[in-house]
């Protein structure tokens, strides 16, 4: 069931910031689904002292956050993260930011063109590293990073008892492959 997904492919060229921004909405929509889906127990669950899928939440919407905050600036600081416990314990929560979120990544318009200071730790001993990127790269680069997350989801869901879709933490390229597969 792939049909939400706005998979861009080699042949059909389309312009980059509808289908980053959809491909956006569509991973905000599989988190919204994975906590309708789970008790708050196994939300907040630390199964063998790992991440919760709470903490995992948590981590996806603040990157968001960052990235919708900073462009407002021109400059995205990965860092600087609120890392609100409430967000890994607390479902509704995490479901009312990212409501939030989804509006905000509607309302978007992202220009390609348009420069951003990203800056981020890259290693525990070195200061922070400085780049320059665009909001269209930095929007692809959350869409691997949370379906990244989500797949690690999946399987503390799927360990749980809590089945999700097949779709949701793999990436497109995958979903690509095995549609072409069968």
């Amino acid at each position: 069931m792939t049909e939400g997904l706005n998979i861009l492919s080699p042949v059909r060229q389309c312009k980059s910031d509808s289908v980053l921004r959809e491909a956006c909405l569509e991973c905000v929509d599989q988190c919204l689904e994975i906590i309708q889906l789970l008790p708050v127990e196994t939300y907040q669950s630390s199964a063998s002292g790992g991440s919760s899928i709470g903490t995992h939440m948590r981590h996806i919407i603040e990157r968001i956050v960052c990235v919708l905050d900073g462009q407002e600036q021109g400059r995205v600081d990965y860092d600087h993260r609120a890392r609100d416990p409430l967000l890994e314990s607390d479902p509704t929560i995490a479901a009312s930011t990212l409501a939030t979120m989804q509006l905000r990544l509607e309302d978007l318009k992202p220009e390609s063109a348009v420069t951003i200071e990203v800056r981020e730790s890259v290693q525990p001993d070195n200061p922070a590293v400085v780049v320059i990127s665009t909001l269209d790269r930095e929007l692809m680069s959350l869409i691997s990073h949370t379906i990244h997350h989500l797949a690690i989801i999946a399987l503390l869901s799927r360990g749980a008892g809590y089945p999700l879709r097949v779709e949701i933490g793999k990436a497109p390229s995958t979903l690509i492959y095995e549609r072409n597969s069968t």
